[in-house]
Parts: structure tokens; C-alpha cells; sequence
């Protein structure tokens, strides 16, 4: 290998090292994972709480649950409102009658950059 391949390779090397490190903050905003119930989901009963799982530690500031009408539904958040978490769940404290539902949230992932989402899902009746 000649000094001028070798040089190259040192360039090439380094500045894939620094694209890397710049892309670290970019990597550490938080996706939604998973959800429960799932993005429309189609449900037999009202569920028993909502839990949303991240990618990497979310501080979830706002979580909230709306009827067809834009009624916001209790829910009862379990665990560390201000801490960052890979999964927050919280209780519907209500038995959710048939009709499609919205969950929205909003949070701050590690590096600061905040955002959100909306997923849907519906409860139909029983008797099928």
C-alpha cells in the first residue's frame, strides 16, 4: 500500500468517524416503538389502560385519550410523570363505550428534541 492509498484511507476513516459522532443526536430522538392498543386497533371491549413503548427514554408530557367527539376520557397515568421513560402506561378509568378513540401524546427524548403523535383505535360491541 503506497503513503497516498494510506493517506486516503486516514481521511476516509476520520471523516467517517466524524459524520458518525454528528449523527448521535439525531439517532437518540425517541420513536414510538409499540402501542397498546395498536394503531387502528379494533376492540372487542373498552381496554383497561394504554401503554405506549419508545425507542429510548421519552419524558412524556402530555398524554391524552379523546372520543369521535373530541372528549378527553380520564386516564390515570401509573409510575414517574417527570422521569424519562421507555414506557409509559396509564388506566382508563372509565369503561369506554363503542366509537373510535384517539390517543395523543407529546414528550422530549434525551437530546431534547420534543415531539409527539396520534394513533387511533376503535371499541365496536361485543356481540358480533
Amino acid at each position: 500500500m503506497t503513503a497516498s492509498t494510506s493517506r486516503r484511507r486516514s481521511i476516509l476513516a476520520a471523516a467517517l468517524a466524524l459524520s458518525l459522532a454528528a449523527a448521535g443526536p439525531a439517532l437518540a430522538h425517541s420513536d414510538l416503538h409499540h402501542a397498546e392498543p395498536a394503531d387502528g386497533a379494533v376492540l372487542r371491549s373498552s381496554p383497561p389502560a394504554i401503554s405506549l413503548m419508545f425507542a429510548a427514554p421519552v419524558r412524556v408530557m402530555t398524554l391524552k385519550l379523546l372520543d369521535e367527539s373530541g372528549r378527553e376520557r380520564r386516564l390515570a397515568r401509573e409510575g414517574e410523570r417527570g422521569a424519562p421513560v421507555r414506557e409509559v402506561r396509564a388506566t382508563v378509568q372509565e369503561t369506554l363505550p363503542p366509537g373510535a378513540y384517539r390517543v395523543e401524546w407529546r414528550g422530549a427524548s434525551a437530546d431534547g428534541h420534543v415531539g409527539g403523535g396520534t394513533l387511533a383505535f376503535r371499541v365496536d360491541r361485543a356481540s358480533r
